[in-house]
């Protein structure tokens, strides 16, 4: 009786490891397809998030938005384009 309790603590403790071994190369795919998928996620993300996209411009804060647009702050202008707003709607 004794010999078979011991011959079943062998093969858990080999299924064990192989649960580990799963487990970690699991892991370690999930953290690469995380890596891969934000970076191009967050070049998608600037892109919907940018003025031009939307059919905006940006136009200097201090005169503000010409007649007919209106600001829409959660677009965003260039980095290149520093002190505007994104102006969204029909120009007359």
């Amino acid at each position: 009786m004794e010999m078979k309790m011991n011959l079943f603590n062998k093969k858990a403790s080999a299924n064990m490891w192989w649960i580990i071994i799963g487990a970690v190369i699991a892991l370690v795919v999930m953290i690469i397809l995380m890596v891969m998928f934000t970076d191009k996620s967050g070049k998608l993300e600037t892109g919907l998030s940018s003025c031009e996209g939307k059919g905006g411009e940006c136009k200097p804060k201090k005169p503000g938005c010409p007649e007919g647009t209106l600001p829409a702050t959660l677009f965003d202008c260039p980095p290149d384009k520093p002190n505007t707003i994104c102006c969204l709607g029909n120009k007359k």
